[in-house]
């Protein structure tokens, strides 16, 4: 079987789906004809329907109403709810209520968060779709390239050029997704990339001018980026929708045709949370290139992880799923039993202080080698922490990039922060990162769901007790599959146990250039993995992973991993070129299908690795096996 021909037998339903899509994509604009054609009175008598509908839905859960049904229509939002980061509309404080919109779009007019969902329980929202008007993103094709000056020309597309708004003011930071004008899939081998862009600055035939910072220095002319492809220009602002604080949620026939951000960031809570066929799409009857700016699905720092199922996003300016939770930074040792940590997670502080069991662990942040397990018996907060460096076990220099330890950071005045009283002493010394096992987004599952055109990764697991199966996640510049935490960087995590990944098809994933292996899976804590014991009962099975650009599968550092009947046909497809921070040559694996070191029990049968790309060494590669 050539190469040729496994691409063609793996892609061919993909290939009926995107002859389908173009079909879709006759209409060269940004809306649907019979929606480009409103005028200003439609839109408005949109804007009074909108109004409306929030008044009516307050009034019926005001009356005590459970089940709310709303009649079918575009309800279009244009005014914002001002706090410190604004939307268009809150939904909060409701129990055992159902919101049907049978069907409806709700339009919002600023790049801010569409619908906020707080502090609800056992509440479900249902059967909408959401849209921007105008769009959070602009498109184009790239008509040349200024190799002396890193700038780029883009002829914007007919209905894209955005008016002068929040989106267009802010001149850096600005991201860009590149893609291939035949296959309109993203194209392969360019680089992460930002712009700077100062809106309106046109050359003679009227292209907009962007300048190209490449990630990690790398200019235009090793970007992968060339005239005549296409390109999405896009910021990072409000979210489509935010979940926050809320017990045991559902959304179900939910589909975001655009956003502005993340498309569904859900943080804190007890509970879990469910989507059903919850999809970020390209809208059909237009030319978009783009379904959200930045991730599909985001879940944190929740007591369970989500259930994801029967969900589609296409071409994402981020991770199409991200379950996770935050690491705690030691901060300072007042007395054997009592230390200061950033801020935990509220409902683990909660319980303890109402005398439920809640335990701690801690980890050295370097290795993830545990430390020790006590019980939190008390927390008090102090809002307005002194950041003092003296008075810090960690460097403020080397501060997280997420979540609320990120204030203690050097420069800060104050942060948050949480006095913890454990039950037995403890010795902290140097740079120690906590979890509160309970509260960290365990027992994930993702199934039956179809993911295509990430620029960062598919699905990133950062929690345990998962399960992946029977998905397909394809068209992926990064990982198709990770499960690590990132205690050197983010802050995110934390580690990854007792998961699942089985019957998946990763296709084209790893396909971004490479300075680094980058497989198709991948398991590594990060730190050094071989003193860590927190990755382990991990078992990938029967998967079939196509044409990678680089490894297969690489795990590092598990104990106990299971590895059965996975099927790889097609890697190590493009170079890897001068890697950053390369690991020695006798631990790499680069070139190898398969990739295993440090590993402590291996069940190891069934595997097939065929295929080999131009850019292949061997099959299997293991080292350090115990």
């Amino acid at each position: 079987m050539t190469h040729t021909r496994l691409f063609n037998i793996l892609a061919k339903p993909l290939i009926l789906v995107l002859l389908g899509s173009l079909c879709l994509h006759t209409n060269a604009a940004p809306y649907p004809p019979e929606i480009a054609k409103w005028d200003d009175a439609t839109k408005q008598a949109q804007r009074d329907s909108g109004t409306k509908l929030l008044a009516d839905v307050q009034a019926a859960v005001k009356a005590g109403e459970k089940n709310i049904v709303i009649p079918k229509g575009d309800y279009r939002f244009d005014k914002l709810l001002k706090d410190r980061r604004p939307m268009h509309v809150l939904w909060s404080d409701m129990e055992g209520v159902t919101i049907d919109l049978q069907g409806s779009t709700f339009w919002f007019e600023n790049p801010r968060a569409g619908i906020v969902l707080a502090r609800n329980k056992n509440f479900t929202l249902k059967n909408v779709n959401l849209d921007w008007d105008p769009l959070p993103f602009i498109q184009g094709k790239i008509m040349a390239i200024d190799h002396q000056t890193q700038q780029i020309h883009v002829k914007i597309d007919e209905g894209y050029d955005q008016p002068v708004n929040d989106f267009t003011k802010v001149k850096n930071h600005w991201r860009g997704m590149i893609f291939d004008p035949k296959t309109r899939r993203l194209k392969e081998q360019v680089i992460g990339f930002a712009l700077d862009v100062t809106w309106n600055n046109r050359t003679p035939e009227g292209y907009q001018i962007v300048k190209l910072n490449g990630f990690y220095g790398v200019k235009l002319e090793k970007s992968g980026i060339d005239v005549g492809d296409d390109i999405a220009m896009l910021r990072r602002m409000g979210r489509a929708m935010r979940i926050e604080t809320c017990e045991n949620n559902t959304l179900e026939n939910v589909t975001c045709y655009s956003s502005p951000f993340v498309t569904f960031a859900q943080n804190f809570g007890r509970g879990s949370a469910t989507f059903r066929n919850v999809n970020i799409l390209r809208r059909p009857g237009t030319n978009r290139l783009i379904g959200s700016n930045a991730d599909g699905i985001n879940v944190g720092n929740m007591q369970y992880g989500p259930t994801l199922e029967n969900c589609r996003m296409e071409f994402l300016g981020d991770d199409f799923v991200n379950i996770h939770s935050a690491y705690n930074r030691i901060v300072w040792q007042n007395s054997p039993t009592e230390l200061v940590s950033s801020l935990m997670n509220g409902y683990g502080a909660n319980d303890a202080n109402d005398g439920k069991d809640v335990e701690i662990l801690f980890f050295d942040r370097k290795t993830m080698k545990k430390i020790g397990s006590r019980k939190v018996v008390k927390v008090t907060t102090n809002n307005q922490y002194p950041v003092d460096q003296d008075k810090c076990l960690f460097s403020l220099k080397d501060w997280f990039r997420s979540g609320i330890a990120s204030q203690f950071r050097e420069g800060a005045k104050t942060a948050r922060a949480h006095i913890i009283t454990l039950d037995k002493p403890i010795q902290i010394t140097g740079d120690v990162v906590t979890t509160l096992p309970d509260y960290i987004s365990a027992g994930g599952v993702v199934r039956n769901c179809h993911f295509i055109g990430s620029l960062a990764r598919g699905i990133r697991l950062q929690a345990p007790k998962a399960v992946i199966e029977n998905n397909i996640i394809e068209n992926v510049m990064g990982y198709g599959i990770s499960m690590c935490g990132q205690p050197s960087y983010w802050g995110e995590g934390p580690y990854v146990h007792t998961t699942v990944a089985r019957n998946n098809k990763l296709i084209d994933c790893g396909i971004g250039p490479a300075n680094r292996n980058c497989p198709a899976i991948y398991v590594q804590q990060s730190g050094d993995y071989t003193q860590s014991d927190t990755q382990y009962d991990i078992t990938i099975a029967n998967n079939t992973i196509a044409n990678c650009g680089a490894m297969g599968i690489m795990v590092r550092g598990v104990i106990d991993l299971k590895l059965l009947n996975n099927n790889i046909e097609g890697y190590y497809l493009y170079k890897v070129h001068e890697q950053r921070d390369p690991m020695p040559e006798d631990i790499n694996g680069t070139g190898y299908g398969i990739v295993l070191d440090a590993i402590t029990g291996l069940t190891m049968k069934g595997n097939t690795v065929s295929q080999p790309g131009p850019f292949a060494k061997g099959d299997v590669f293991k080292v350090r096996i115990k």
